[in-house]
């Protein structure tokens, strides 16, 4: 097996960078054939152009000065590809253009017409050159224009004629080469990084040799940091510091004065660099809060943020300690943490890699820099604290413990609020909703919808009984939160099969009890279907269902344009209100995100992404089923129910993100990592001893 496993590993590792050097040679020669391309630019009034409508002419360009009828201008021009200079800005306006009659191939297409929008990706004002046709047989076409709105913006200002060589075939060559190489990509993923892979003893080639030697190194940065004797390191069993780190994170994020923000700031990062278990736990009830950053330094970082820059720090003392402890033998665990790691470690480090491969390849990069950091790097930095941090059950549980007390807080909120009619969003025909601390109703049914089956899960199966009592009482507001959210896609969907997924998990009875409760909640949610945003739940010419399906549409040309790395992060926003909302959409544009799970990872990150995103659920479920077999043999209850309750929380995150958002924002990305960490500490735990 060994020899097979090498064998296509080299295998793999020839083949990608073969094809990794055949795709660029004809991307060159692609190039090269541009540069041939002839171009020539025409104003209004210069090109040989039939005018229909009121159109108006100015050293602007060409406007559609009128406002109840569909001005129309046919272009004429010989060459094999065409550009339309247009003004853009913050209003409504399309082009819908065909050439000879089909929709311009450079397009997003609406029927029979490819559609330019001309709202700016960034609604400031500008002039863009788009690309409309290209690859036309050489000779005359005839395109015609169509304006929708946009009168008094001046959008046509003209168009650029191009003739060259025929490119097709280059890119065709390079799409298939690059597709290639992403099967031997994966295939050295795979056969390189599985485990028990070995080289062979032989020492004829340095790279072996060096791999041979990093393969002996048996201790992990976890192991060495468990055994060094840190000065500034407290019992994790004990509890002390919990109530300090309330008071000071409290005095810290609502001080109005400076002296108490610098003394209790100091407090906090002292507290978190002697305990850093109490770090964690400040991540994990915070997360919710991004909204709401505290000011420092000129900027504004919310308390996730700066807690997990806090932990960074506490944890990069502890190896630092470890690093000069061991001596030589501490210079190799960073080889150790490659042998050592597992196959989500390996899947989030591939996610984080597709991500910032991404991020160079975004339009828009101050944007997609602070999506980089807030929704990749910082949430996967607290995964690698956690995982290679020596974390006892105390700490764990008071991990767990600190995400939901902060689930509780964002419940609270909103019901105070619901009851005193503040922050409320008025939905079809007046009906109120709940928003807590976020933008949207339906922010509060992701988040409360991810520490439900935690909840459901310990409170049924639970060992102690007053965590199971206690967890038992959490349930009521932040299912009633969840409730008075009026969250569509909580409500029909995450909730329901989250609950079935757990009966299933609890198995015998458990599910038929499970089907019972279901069946109780649909008969009890007959009256929602009366309500004005119920009724029209199955209209697909109005209302949710009607925006998701534009939503979609537009995503999968947005990924069908950009395959292989994705608009980057946070770009959707810009390239969906700048090119690909629908028409019919326009009602709606400052959508940020696909509102399916894998649409978001299609059109962020491309085929990697995707690849990212399955490799991560695989791993995942491959850690977590085995825990799901023996739940009967774990001895700790507690542990065992909370393993429970972290396959429910992914079946939210599964089932929820099929018509909404699932990883990409920042609260629900550090719970995803805080379920993978955790995941493993229970797997460890029960099938390793430690």
């Amino acid at each position: 097996m060994g020899r097979r496993r090498r064998r296509l590993l080299w295998i793999c590792l020839i083949g990608l960078v073969v094809t990794l050097a055949l795709a660029g040679g004809t991307t060159l020669l692609r190039q090269r054939a541009l540069a041939q391309t002839e171009t020539t630019f025409y104003a209004p009034l210069d090109g040989t152009v039939e005018w229909e409508g009121d159109w108006e002419f100015s050293e602007r360009g060409a406007d559609p000065a009128g406002e109840a009828t569909a001005e129309r201008a046919t272009i004429l021009f010989e060459g094999t590809g065409l550009t339309l200079r247009v003004r853009r800005g913050d209003y409504r306006g399309y082009f819908f253009i065909t050439i000879d009659g089909q929709p311009a191939n450079r397009l997003p297409r609406e029927g029979d017409h490819g559609y330019l929008v001309l709202t700016s990706p960034d609604r400031t004002q500008r002039v863009d050159d788009v690309l409309v046709a290209s690859d036309l047989p050489d000779g005359p076409h005839e395109a015609h224009l169509v304006a929708e709105r946009g009168w008094m913006q001046w959008p046509l200002v003209g168009w650029t004629v191009r003739r060259g060589p025929d490119t097709t075939p280059y890119r065709w060559a390079t799409t298939g080469l690059l597709a290639l190489a992403m099967v031997c990509l994966a295939g050295t993923v795979v056969w390189g990084l599985a485990p028990g892979f070995q080289v062979a003893e032989k020492k004829a080639h340095w790279t072996r040799r060096i791999w041979n030697r990093l393969r002996k190194v048996r201790s992990g940065i976890a192991q060495a940091t468990e055994r060094v004797p840190l000065p500034f390191s407290i019992d994790l069993e004990k509890g002390r510091g919990v109530g300090v780190l309330i008071v000071a994170a409290l005095a810290f994020y609502f001080s109005p004065w400076d002296g108490l923000s610098i003394a209790s700031g100091l407090v906090l990062a002292a507290l978190i660099l002697l305990r850093l278990d109490l770090g964690l736990a400040l991540v994990a009830a915070t997360a919710p809060f991004f909204l709401y950053p505290r000011p420092l330094f000129g900027k504004a970082f919310s308390m996730a943020e700066i807690a997990t820059l806090l932990c960074a720090l506490s944890w990069g003392m502890r190896q630092l300690m470890a690093w000069r402890g061991k001596g030589e033998r501490a210079r190799k665990m960073v080889s150790s943490l490659v042998l050592r790691s597992s196959e989500i470690d390996r899947a989030v480090f591939f996610f984080v890699l597709v991500a910032v491969a991404s991020f160079l390849v975004a339009d828009f990069r101050h944007v997609a820099l602070r999506e980089l950091r807030v929704l990749i790097l910082e949430p996967a930095l607290f995964y690698l604290i956690l995982r290679t941090s020596p974390l006892r059950k105390r700490a764990i549980w008071r991990l767990v413990d600190f995400f939901l007390l902060g689930a509780l807080i964002v419940a609270g909120i909103g019901l105070v609020q619901y009851a005193l009619g503040v922050n409320v969003i008025t939905a079809e025909g007046g009906f109120a909703r709940l928003r807590s601390v976020y933008g949207s109703p339906n922010s509060v049914g992701l988040y409360l919808g991810r520490a439900l089956p935690v909840l459901i899960a310990v409170a049924l199966w639970g060992g102690t009984r007053r965590r199971r009592l206690a967890y038992a009482l959490l349930i009521l507001p932040i299912a009633a939160a969840i409730l008075l959210s009026f969250s569509k896609g909580a409500i029909l969907i995450g909730v329901p099969i989250t609950l079935l997924a757990l009966g299933i998990f609890g198995g015998g009875r458990w599910t038929w009890g499970a089907l019972g409760v279901l069946l109780l909640g649909v008969v009890a949610a007959i009256p929602l279907f009366r309500t004005p945003r119920f009724a029209a739940l199955l209209d697909a010419s109005s209302g949710t269902i009607f925006f998701r399906l534009q939503i979609w549409r537009a995503s999968l040309r947005m990924f069908a344009d950009h395959p292989w790395l994705g608009v980057g992060p946070d770009n959707f926003l810009y390239l969906y209100r700048g090119r690909y909302i629908l028409p019919a959409a326009w009602q709606e544009p400052g959508i940020a995100q696909a509102h399916n799970i894998v649409l978001d990872y299609a059109t962020r990150m491309g085929i990697p992404g995707l690849i990212a995103g399955v490799w991560l659920q695989v791993a995942f479920w491959r850690t977590a089923l085995p825990l799901l077999r023996v739940k009967n043999e774990i001895a700790d209850r507690d542990i065992a129910a909370l393993s429970l309750g972290l396959m429910g929380l992914m079946v939210d995150f599964l089932a929820h993100g099929l018509v909404d958002a699932s990883y990409f924002l920042i609260d629900l990305a550090f719970v995803f990592f805080l379920t993978l960490g955790v995941v493993q500490w229970v797997a460890r735990r029960q099938f390793d001893g430690n």
